[in-house]
């Protein structure tokens, strides 16, 4: 009886994670945000960058749908900027240390 009660308790988890998972536009904004925070605000120079060059090529950022959580990462050359992770509505994000 009691395993059935913690199955039932991760069930009902589970699925309450997979209905509040952030969608890929919600992981955008929220990229952008954390970016522009470690930037120090608004950049003028990434703005004609991104403009002009095509910085924020599609194919350098990668949604994944989990199932109960989604995950979002963003790449330039090579090298990871950001991963962010979203559970429940909220995002965990990181972004690695330069060497």
């Amino acid at each position: 009886m009691k395993s059935l009660l913690i199955l039932l308790l991760l069930g009902a988890l589970a699925f309450g994670g997979y209905l509040t998972r952030p969608d890929e536009k919600a992981h955008e904004a929220n990229a952008e945000k954390q970016l522009s925070s470690t930037r120090g605000g608004f950049d003028i120079g990434d703005l004609i960058n991104d403009k002009v060059f095509g910085a924020k090529a599609k194919d350098s950022r990668k949604f994944e749908d989990l199932f109960v959580a989604t995950k979002y990462s963003i790449k330039a050359d090579d090298s990871i900027l950001m991963e962010c992770w979203g559970l429940y509505g909220q995002f965990l994000c990181s972004q690695p240390e330069k060497k």
